[in-house]
């Protein structure tokens, strides 16, 4: 088939031959196939990279798309193309002078100090995921400070987001002391099974009595499923923070709500007297539908003091401090950027 450009802004086909030289044309119903025809959105590869996120497997995730779109003919690409898309995001997260200019570091220090762990986690297509790492006077003050841990991961070190994980406690003079760190590819529950096994493994199997946590239930998932007889407690400090964002218009208009609302997590004896104050906090300002507090009081075993008396938590009740190490760490970083 020739076809000519015309002054009139269409086009004319001036040649076209019938004959097909030895096969037969592609079917519509395999049309999907060709390469011309197979492309991801934009909108396509958000959402391949928010599957991904999830932990949820390339192959699976693939289907999950052609499925909301009724079949793999109409979703716009083939697996492999899904795949490659994939991989070839995390080829460019993985660049020198990220993880593998901390896996160099990491090697240099174990030279120097043999004593010195590291640990890494390469995905299927053997590249980098996750890397923990801890020095040896960070494995004497776990074995000796190790009871109480705060883990955090609020801090991300550049432009990708990728995750830097802190394992944080405090020792006998009340100093903030570091028992380990992370950097990690996504936050899924796979991921941080294979941290927190990791991590144990490099403290002699040694498990903490108490971790404190954000609200993520991936982390929540993952704890129980490797350190179930780890008491697992919310951080008070998140917990005000998500209460600030939640009921911002509560605490504008009721000044007394943040001492009934405080109350409620530090000053009850009697789980009775912790649920009646709940009620009437509710009743009181008109709060009995509002599903972020219905979600904290399923969650409440985990952060109301009345439930946790019995948990040796160290004198910590936060992540903050480990926060405060991030808040160091991003100080340093920017002086170097």
């Amino acid at each position: 088939m020739r076809i000519n450009g015309r002054y009139t802004g269409k086009y004319k086909v001036v040649n076209f031959i019938a004959d097909h030289n030895g096969h037969d044309l592609v079917s519509p119903s395999k049309t999907h196939f060709l390469r011309s025809h197979r492309r991801i959105t934009d909108v396509q590869a958000l959402q391949a990279d928010d599957i991904s996120s999830s932990g949820i497997a390339p192959r699976s995730g693939y289907y999950l798309m052609s499925k909301q779109v009724g079949g793999c003919e109409n979703v716009g690409f083939i697996f492999e193309d899904y795949k490659n898309y994939l991989l070839s995001k995390r080829t460019m997260e993985m660049k020198i002078g990220d993880t593998e200019g901390v896996l160099e570091y990491l090697q240099q220090k174990q030279f120097v100090d043999p004593n010195f762990f590291y640990a890494i986690q390469v995905d299927e297509d053997n590249l980098i995921a996750n890397i923990v790492w801890a020095d040896a006077q960070m494995m004497v003050d776990y074995s000796h400070f190790g009871d109480v841990v705060s883990f955090d991961t609020t801090y991300r070190k550049n432009k990708e987001g990728r995750p830097f994980a802190l394992f944080v406690g405090v020792n006998h003079h009340k100093k903030t002391i570091i028992f380990g760190a992370a950097l990690l590819y996504d936050e899924t529950v796979s991921t941080f099974i294979w941290l927190f096994d990791t991590f144990a493994r490099a403290m002699s199997g040694k498990q903490p009595k108490t971790i404190l946590t954000d609200q993520d239930a991936t982390m929540a998932k993952a704890l129980t499923m490797t350190w179930p007889n780890t008491c697992h407690c919310l951080s008070i400090w998140h917990i005000y923070q998500n209460a600030a964002m939640h009921l911002s218009s509560v605490f504008a208009r009721f000044t007394s709500f943040s001492k009934d609302f405080s109350a409620c997590i530090y000053d009850f004896e009697e789980e009775e007297e912790f649920l009646c104050a709940w009620d009437e906090m509710l009743n009181k300002y008109e709060l009995k539908s509002n599903e972020w507090l219905e979600r904290m009081f399923k969650l409440r075993e985990k952060w109301a003091l009345v439930y946790g008396r019995q948990s040796f938590c160290g004198d910590i009740t936060t992540t903050q401090r480990s926060e405060s190490m991030n808040s160091v760490l991003k100080k340093i970083y920017e002086l170097q950027a």
